[in-house]
């Protein structure tokens, strides 16, 4: 671009093409899950989903069956190349390794990496570029490099999804009796599974898999930020499985969220915990009265439908009639979900 200045757009052009595939690689072969569009947790945005579907749009040639690049036949620059494939010996599939994690952290890095020289030589590249191709640069930047470091939350978000057995923390959930009728000292054992044998051997094969790619402090924070909440919205659900509750019971719940705090600012830097409020609210709502509960389900549409139902039909029980009930529950049928 220095040299040859009439053909500076050129390069930038193509340059931007090269980023924009890898983009599109690192994301197809790391990131592309239909799970967790149903997490609410919000992991791609607007803005990188649309950036996504332009590379793909504009770039991917998606009929190519043989592998080999289509060039269209236009004079402007519409060269498709063939969808990325991913090397038949990366092994997405081992839990020893964190399903994959040592190479999705040197694709996802190296992308982020590349995204931060390309950030420092935005002025440089803005002083090459002819004033009417400016628009152009201002673009990239704004809607593909800036985006990078975005991939970063649904790529590690499938790792921390099967990294820990939420499954079994239901079933042992499901096995506490929570009706109990005097206040209890001991807190219930699913925390101690959850804590001692799935978030420190989580904490281990991170340190682990460390020996070999290092894991950058801002990887493991998304890692651990993942967990976390995944684990907290298990324990929301465990919650809203009760079938019958008494207020020992919700007193118990309290010194088990406790008890799970505790030990978990151990394994973890994180501050604060994420969706520590996500659990705390709704164990505090088992307390709400008739009218606080309308104004709760208003207000709080984070939580599932049958999350609110549970909090109607289990902690107001006998307190309310069945018309009350019904109304109550008629509000949460009639709750517009944000859309995810």
């Amino acid at each position: 671009m220095n040299i040859l200045k009439p053909i500076a757009f050129d390069v930038i052009h193509c340059v931007s093409q090269l980023f924009d595939y890898y983009l599109y690689a690192v994301y197809t072969f790391f990131g592309r899950n239909h799970t967790y569009e149903a997490s609410g947790l919000g992991l791609i945005s607007s803005r990188l989903r649309s950036t996504l579907n332009r590379i793909q749009e504009s770039l991917i040639d998606m009929e190519s069956a043989e592998g080999a690049a289509v060039i269209s036949a236009s004079e402007e620059r519409k060269e498709k190349v063939p969808s990325p494939h991913l090397s038949q010996h990366v092994d997405l599939s081992l839990s020893s390794g964190l399903f994959g994690l040592a190479q999705r952290v040197v694709a996802t890095e190296s992308l982020v990496f590349l995204a931060e020289q390309f950030e420092a030589l935005q002025s440089h590249l803005d002083s090459m570029m002819p004033p009417a191709k400016k628009p152009f640069l201002q673009q990239f930047y704004s809607q593909t490099v800036s985006t990078a470091s975005e991939l970063r939350k649904p790529i590690y978000w499938i790792v921390a999804a099967k990294a820990l057995d939420y499954e079994q923390m239901l079933l042992l959930m499901a096995g506490v009796k929570w009706d109990i009728r005097e206040i209890m000292s001991q807190h219930n054992i699913y925390v101690d599974v959850l804590l001692k044998q799935e978030f420190e051997q989580f904490h281990q094969r991170l340190t682990d898999v460390s020996r070999h790619v290092r894991i950058p402090l801002a990887v493991s924070n998304v890692l651990w930020e993942h967990c976390i909440r995944l684990a907290n919205r298990t324990l929301v659900e465990g919650y809203a499985n009760v079938k019958k509750c008494s207020n020992e019971g919700r007193a118990l719940m309290q010194l088990d969220f406790q008890q799970f705090l505790m030990k978990l600012e151990k394994l973890t830097d994180l501050r604060p915990v994420p969706d520590k409020d996500f659990v705390e609210t709704y164990i505090k709502a088992y307390y709400l009265t008739e009218s606080d509960m309308e104004q709760f389900i208003k207000n709080h549409r984070e939580y599932s439908m049958k999350q609110l139902a549970n909090l109607v039909n289990v902690c107001l029980g006998s307190h309310i009639n069945k018309k009350a009930r019904q109304k109550l529950l008629a509000a949460i049928d009639d709750i517009d979900r944000p859309k995810r």
